[in-house]
């Protein structure tokens, strides 16, 4: 029964929730002026600092389209710096521009977002899960790289 299918699809569950934990969070970062999509891209900057934008769509597992728009409109808002690659003259680096006010803005709403989104479930339940989400994701990208 088709019903069954949807209820028990753990795709379907997970496209499901992606959908509301990606609405809870933009509501949260356009009170700062950006999206969810750029508040990952910078997060993952302000981390780990700048890297080619080859590195960055690794990490985010962005469409290469999907992630130059992204940053053309996070250098349109001078968030991000694109610069040359000093290694390879092919490639761009991109460095986070972020003011460290709007860096513990972010953080705020990306904790307040998550307490939100994750707060039914109880520390070892969410440790649980984001191992399994890593156990998947770690899976599809080296069948991926094998192909």
């Amino acid at each position: 029964m088709q019903d069954d299918r949807l209820r028990t699809s753990l795709a379907n569950a997970v496209v499901r929730l992606f959908r509301q934990v990606n609405r809870v969070h933009n509501r949260k970062f356009a009170e700062i002026g950006i999206s969810a999509e750029q508040a990952h891209i910078l997060s993952i900057l302000n981390v780990e600092g700048p890297m080619t934008i080859g590195r960055l769509q690794k990490l985010l597992s962005l469409s290469s389209a999907t992630l130059t728009g992204a940053i053309d409109r996070l250098e349109g808002q001078r968030l991000v710096r694109r610069t040359p690659s000093s290694e390879d003259g092919r490639a761009f680096v991109i460095e986070s521009l972020l003011p460290p006010r709007k860096v513990a803005q972010m953080d705020a709403a990306i904790e307040a977002g998550d307490q939100r989104c994750f707060s039914v479930l109880t520390a070892t339940e969410r440790k649980a899960l984001l191992r399994l989400l890593d156990k998947c994701v770690t899976h599809l990208e080296v069948e991926a790289a094998a192909k």
